[in-house]
């Protein structure tokens, strides 16, 4: 499934960062749609696991970038949920559980972290069966609250979570790609993932501890800055028909953030 694959390609620009920094020189990331071979991730059909050059195990930025994804999808189904388009809601609810959670649960073991797949469950199940609106958003909040218990931001460097958040908009850039073609609605569902994604990563510069924020205080506010200047891209969570939105500037916008972090 796209899906699938997404999540590790979506990854595989923070991971080739990530190795990167062993090289004086490093060179940014300057092809949108492309990746270095070695951190391609392999074809994945049902079933099978990533390419093991990306290890969730141990790679801190990595494994958020994952569990930003995750987040992402939660935020717009909530989003979609709370407008009324409750229908469009369910998908996005139902693919954390079915296509990104399953490649987290050795990197959940390694750190011995709990995991959330219950209160996942929880709230897919809640809205997908139609459950009161008091119990779906109490399942969110529970649910919100177990994925930050398994997150490491608050120990992480400023660096290292700044590429994270430039993997995510990666990915959302991915997705808006099938989304907008040619400034028409092609795919809503993959418009919709973009714009989680993009908020999350927003979000995330929230979340950097104290004293790498102070650190790094230029790049995150350039970052936010740079993240705020794709709001126009969206310019409701439902469009049809026409959309003037170009996914070269969230490619940019991924490009710039990278550089940003390697910069601190």
């Amino acid at each position: 499934m796209f899906e699938k694959k997404k999540v590790w390609l979506g990854v595989g620009s923070v991971l080739a960062s990530t190795v990167a920094t062993t090289a004086i020189n490093a060179e940014p990331m300057t092809q949108p749609n492309t990746a270095p071979a070695m951190y391609m991730a392999a074809q994945m059909a049902e079933g099978e696991m990533a390419d093991p050059t990306i290890d969730l195990t141990s790679n801190d930025t990595a494994y958020l970038a994952q569990l930003g994804l995750i987040r992402g999808h939660l935020w717009v189904g909530m989003k979609l949920y709370e407008q009324g388009h409750v229908e469009m809601a369910k998908t996005h609810m139902k693919h954390p559980g079915d296509e990104l959670y399953s490649g987290l649960t050795e990197a959940f073991e390694a750190r011995d972290l709990p995991g959330f797949a219950q209160p996942l469950h929880a709230l897919a199940e809640s809205m997908i069966y139609n459950n009161s609106k008091e119990t779906v958003v109490n399942n969110y909040h529970v649910l919100l609250d177990a994925i930050a218990a398994n997150e490491p931001i608050a120990t992480m460097s400023a660096e290292d979570v700044l590429l994270s958040i430039s993997s995510m908009l990666m990915t959302a850039a991915d997705e808006y790609a099938i989304g907008i073609k040619n400034n028409e609605v092609a795919n809503v569902h993959e418009y919709q993932d973009a714009l989680g994604f993009k908020q999350i990563a927003l979000e995330r510069l929230d979340r950097i501890n104290d004293v790498e924020a102070k650190k790094a205080q230029e790049a995150i506010a350039k970052t936010r800055e740079v993240i705020k200047t794709l709001e126009d891209l969206w310019p409701t969570t439902t469009p049809e028909g026409k959309v003037k939105g170009d996914a070269s500037k969230i490619y940019g916008a991924a490009s710039t953030i990278e550089l940003e972090a390697r910069g601190i």
